[in-house]
């Protein structure tokens, strides 16, 4: 992080931010690795966008680091070509064919189900940082929809998973009851 003018970043709101910025330089990464693992096309255009989302998510952190340290308020402004670009993943991405070649699609079902715990860990992580800055609403707004974000990668991880996992047990001719 650049060092510049302002104050010192301290206390616990300060600590919230700094553990969320590392969830989402992680986040990143691993969705870094799992594009370029992924065998499938719109699989692979998932995760590099849930990649850029979480580096979407590590520079509006840093500018609310940046804005505490200049002593300003929390403001954060969510893209509305976000929030309508995710929709186009809501169809299964995978593939009865794909799913058939059994191992070769372990590794995406393995891919989305860690990245739903990252999810999960970055929704708790903010729903605690939200508890920190309660009765600052412009505070309170910003991790509001931190967490709103969040739970829609959980939600798109989410249903993709439970699609998978119906095809794949499908194919394996499971039925759980």
């Amino acid at each position: 992080m650049k060092k510049g003018p302002g104050k010192a970043v301290s206390g616990p709101l300060a600590e919230g931010w700094k553990q969320a910025l590392m969830n989402e330089v992680e986040g990143r990464e691993f969705y870094r690795m799992a594009a370029a693992n992924a065998r499938l096309d719109g699989v692979r255009q998932m995760f590099t966008f849930l990649m850029e989302e979480e580096e979407r998510h590590r520079e509006a952190i840093l500018e609310q680091i940046g804005r505490m340290a200049e002593g300003k308020p929390a403001r954060l402004v969510r893209k509305a070509a976000g929030k309508r670009e995710i929709q186009k993943f809501r169809s299964p991405l995978f593939t009865p064919e794909f799913v058939a070649r059994g191992k070769n699609a372990e590794g995406e079902a393995a891919a989305l189900s860690i990245g739903m715990t990252l999810e999960k860990r970055a929704i708790e992580q903010f729903t605690a940082l939200r508890r920190k800055v309660k009765g600052d609403a412009e505070a309170e707004k910003v991790v509001a929809d931190l967490i709103a974000w969040e739970q829609d990668h959980l939600k798109l991880l989410a249903r993709q998973y439970e699609q998978f996992r119906e095809m794949y047990w499908e194919e394996a001719r499971f039925w759980p009851f």
